[in-house]
């Protein structure tokens, strides 16, 4: 792993949270952009955590840049850089999380970028829906749920922020029948990842919404 920042103390903070992780391995740190680039470039870490502080280009310029260099980025930063946010994410960052995410959620968050999901923290879920709400509305219009309770209960987690594994934890089912629940929502909504997932959970459970359709029969 790879941890781009210009702050110490959050770089001494991750590296620390990250040691108790065995199967993380921190490999560099960067301070800068171009820094980052050089170290990705040459190391090939699998995942890149970049602070939205760090300086250089726009975040979004440098998610696209380190991508390409086939690192998975994962952006952390605070509540209120919601425009920067959405642009990084669309650039290519595969998860965003606060800077007050607890230690073994972000240790759990890692591995599922690792294996392929995108994470989204909870505590920036409104945020981006506020920045996308003058947007194009994602997935289908307000009406009928085509979601069944369990694919709906398995929507709902993901619009939390949990992971795969701690979703399976909670329903007490496995992982490949927490993805293909995911996979089967993503496809009814004709939505595209489980960021789109979250943002139209929150879209049509907020206050002020009016009624929310129930699920479907099965």
């Amino acid at each position: 792993m790879l941890i781009c920042d210009d702050h110490e103390v959050l770089r001494q903070g991750l590296r620390a949270v990250l040691r108790w992780a065995p199967d993380l391995l921190v490999v560099a740190e960067a301070t800068d952009a171009d820094e980052a680039l050089t170290l990705a470039a040459e190391l090939q870490p699998d995942v890149t955590l970049v602070g939205l502080g760090t300086q250089g280009p726009a975040i979004p310029d440098l998610v696209r840049a380190l991508t390409t260099t086939g690192t998975r980025v994962v952006l952390l930063g605070e509540a209120g850089s919601g425009e920067e946010m959405v642009e990084a994410l669309r650039a290519g960052a595969r998860g965003y999380v606060h800077t007050t995410v607890r230690s073994d959620r972000l240790v759990e968050g890692v591995r599922a970028v690792l294996r392929g999901e995108t994470l989204l923290d909870a505590a920036v879920t409104g945020e981006l829906l506020h920045h996308l709400d003058g947007a194009r509305p994602v997935g289908e219009p307000a009406g009928r749920n085509p979601l069944t309770a369990r694919q709906q209960a398995v929507s709902e987690l993901v619009a939390e922020g949990l992971t795969n594994a701690e979703i399976a934890a909670r329903l007490e089912v496995s992982r490949a029948t927490v993805k293909g629940h995911i996979t089967v929502a993503l496809r009814r909504l004709g939505l595209r990842d489980r960021t789109q997932l979250a943002i139209h959970v929150n879209r049509r459970t907020r206050p002020g919404d009016g009624r929310q359709a129930g699920p479907a029969n099965g």
